[in-house]
């Protein structure tokens, strides 16, 4: 697998002029405040905390990418050393026999597609950050854990609508929009690395984020038919644009109108994983889109912030249950966007 190593490195020089006036003093501030946490929640493990417990692949994965948006590297700098000590715990943690061979996700896990996909974009962000020996270790990584989002794809689904999605277990009869969007995403970074993925299922995968698409312009949980909200409509925008490209597309239009109409605040149901997608999803976009939507995200989130640099929960209690760590991950990933540090993001036409 050939990663496309400078692409980092081109990410930060694009971001070095741009970024200073995106990101206001106050918001600077709050990323810098908000790794210091993440540094010095860190277990021994390499592991973060997750709720109560610990052993989840996503969050430590989670916080790699927000400290890599911040420009921190892999082995280098006050954090060097704790994100090589994160990469290291997830490599650990992929099944390498068995029905679940390439899995990275823990072992107990109830929503491994989850934790696979999450962590499998986050082996293809440091890919080419990384030493040459954790380079070779994340390259066979990441040929076992894409060959198992193909594998699980092909998984026989209950109702058609379902077909080129996927859900929680590798096998699971049907398929829903979150989990399907960060197995695309996966997908694409892992192919942004040098891998071959077939074009059949990279479109099945679109097809099926297609048919979540709702008459009102957002995006639903699932094909069979439910309600759009704010999380799930950033998710179905970023994967369909990221996977298609077609930016002026009368679906990526609607879903960004309704994005622009109902900005995240606090009530936002999984609030802090809305402002990770609409973050991503509008500044791709660029224009109007993300010049109104991002003010009011840093405005609403900022407060939220705790003297120890954690984000506090809101009225939802999965994430209130997901721990401080989590949360702060994907508070510095909505953040930390205008930086363009990540490779994944990197196509911003706007």
């Amino acid at each position: 697998m050939r990663c496309l190593v400078l692409l980092p490195i081109i990410g930060f020089l694009q971001a070095a002029c741009s970024a200073q006036t995106a990101i206001s003093p106050a918001a600077s501030a709050s990323i810098d405040r908000a790794l210091r946490f993440l540094h010095e929640a860190q277990l021994p493990t390499g592991d973060l905390p997750h709720g109560q417990t610990a052993g989840t692949t996503a969050v430590a994965s989670l916080a790699v990418m927000a400290f890599l948006s911040r420009g921190h590297m892999p082995g280098q700098g006050p954090y060097g050393a704790g994100i090589n000590a994160a990469i290291d715990y997830v490599l650990k943690c992929q099944q390498l026999e068995g029905p679940k061979k390439g899995l990275l996700a823990h072992d107990e896990s109830n929503v491994a597609m989850y934790e696979h996909g999450i962590s499998t974009v986050m082996l293809a962000e440091v890919y080419g950050m990384v030493d040459d020996q954790r380079r070779s270790r994340i390259d066979r990584a990441l040929a076992l854990a894409v060959q198992l989002i193909i594998d699980s794809q092909g998984a026989e689904k209950t109702d058609a609508k379902d077909r080129g999605g996927w859900r929680y277990a590798l096998n699971s009869p049907d398929a829903d929009i979150s989990v399907t969007g960060w197995q695309l995403m996966a997908l694409r970074g892992a192919a942004n690395c040098g891998a071959a993925i077939p074009a059949d299922v990279l479109k099945k995968g679109a097809d099926y984020v297609g048919r979540c698409a709702t008459e009102k312009g957002g995006f639903a949980y699932q094909a069979a038919g439910t309600e759009p909200n704010v999380a799930r409509t950033g998710t179905g925008l970023l994967s369909t644009i990221l996977i298609a490209g077609d930016m002026g597309s009368p679906q990526i239009k609607k879903a960004a109108d309704y994005l622009l109409a109902n900005p995240p605040d606090r009530s936002t149901p999984f609030y802090y994983y809305a402002i990770y997608y609409d973050s991503q999803a509008l500044n791709q976009l660029g224009g109007t889109y993300w010049q109104d939507v991002y003010p009011k995200l840093v405005a609403n989130l900022l407060p939220l912030q705790q003297a120890d640099g954690s984000f506090a929960p809101t009225a939802d209690s999965t994430e209130a249950e997901a721990g401080a760590a989590y949360r702060t991950s994907m508070a510095v990933l909505a953040l930390t966007v205008p930086y363009r540090y990540l490779p994944l993001y990197q196509t911003h036409k706007g």
